[in-house]
């Protein structure tokens, strides 16, 4: 049977840190990246990772292509430090991190279910200390007792009616049990009272940095900026909504996403023709759905073609008003100096 003990090691950091990591928007393969580090790291009693190939992320779960990329975006949102070769380390200063919280992130409720069970353990812990001093009296009590009356039972019969030092006539342990249970429930605080401070609740946190155009760079890395991190969240999250299921978009539609970046289609664009493609879709069977972005990117393309034309048109409409007006000033300049001309002549031969 496994019994892992403390003795055997053990992960030590800041309870504040993992409320951070469990309220932040963090998908699964940059959660197991994240404790594949810290595992590695305050794990081992360090502070920094010794993580040699981008190979190795695949023993929790991560392809190498899926790895480089995550590693990347965790760097840009600032959450973890890498040396571009092998050493990586968490950020504590989790106020830098650009990483948003949950939507269901509730920091009350979480506060209330550590005062829950905070409670339940100064509850158990009071008893079972208070039950154990008790007994251990008793037992050192019992103990003499019985060394006494054996040594005199040699000499002399023990008299009816003595009880040193307390018997089962007086009281059984189970009847002392009773009594310290009962006289430790009365003393114990209810929930409610409980200060927060000193069962180390951490205190009030600081909301999610938003992302800046200011993003770090790496020799070995690729530049991402956060606008472009902010546009695969968006159109990831609003892609994953409108299908109804899944937790994470495949490699295909990180890659489709990547074409509409580089073909620079306006995210509100990109959002308004997921939305077009899934309620114009018509399933020809039970089982027929839309299965990737790309699905929605012939769509897209279309829509973003079209804003286009129009507004190329409205541009060349405004410019044929703007040149029409034009025309029509110098027409009326040049009738305005025809007609002063001739006033001009007329006056002369009338002179």
């Amino acid at each position: 049977m496994v019994s892992p003990q403390l003795k055997d090691g053990f992960i030590g950091i800041a309870n504040s840190i993992w409320d951070e990591i469990i309220s932040r928007k963090f998908t699964e393969r940059q959660q197991k990246i994240l404790k594949l580090i810290l595992r590695l790291s305050y794990g081992c009693q360090k502070k920094s990772a010794t993580i040699p190939l981008l190979t190795n992320f695949e023993l929790c779960g991560v392809r190498i292509q899926d790895a480089k990329k995550e590693i990347t975006y965790l760097m840009q949102c600032k959450v973890i430090e890498w040396d571009g070769k092998q050493i990586y380390s968490l950020n504590k200063n989790y106020d830098e991190w650009r990483v948003s919280l949950v939507k269901e992130w509730n920091e009350e409720k979480f506060k209330e279910l550590i005062s829950i069970n905070l409670a339940v353990y100064k509850v158990t812990k009071s008893v079972s200390k208070q039950a154990g001093d008790k007994v251990e009296s008793y037992e050192k009590c019992k103990s003499g007792v019985t060394k006494s009356v054996s040594g005199d039972l040699r000499k002399v019969e023990v008299k009816e009616g003595e009880n040193p030092c307390g018997s089962k006539d007086e009281g059984t342990p189970k009847d002392m049990f009773k009594d310290n249970i009962k006289d430790s429930s009365c003393c114990l605080t209810p929930d409610n009272e409980i200060n927060s401070k000193d069962e180390g609740i951490p205190s009030s946190r600081q909301g999610a940095v938003p992302a800046t155009s200011e993003t770090d760079t790496d020799s070995d890395q690729n530049e991402i900026s956060s606008s472009d991190i902010d546009y695969r969240q968006a159109v990831a999250d609003k892609y994953l909504r409108r299908r109804g299921k899944g937790l994470e978009i495949t490699i295909a539609d990180d890659q489709a996403i990547d074409e509409l970046i580089k073909e620079g289609v306006p995210l509100q664009t990109v959002l308004d023709g997921i939305d077009q493609a899934f309620d114009n879709f018509k399933p020809k069977h039970k089982r027929d759905e839309i299965r990737s972005v790309s699905y929605c990117a012939t769509v897209i393309y279309s829509l973003h073609a079209s804003r286009q034309t129009t507004d190329q048109s409205t541009v060349t409409v405004e410019c044929e008003q703007e040149s029409d007006s034009v025309l029509q000033s110098d027409e009326q300049y040049n009738t305005d100096n025809l007609q002063k001309m001739l006033a001009e002549l007329r006056a002369k031969q009338g002179g």
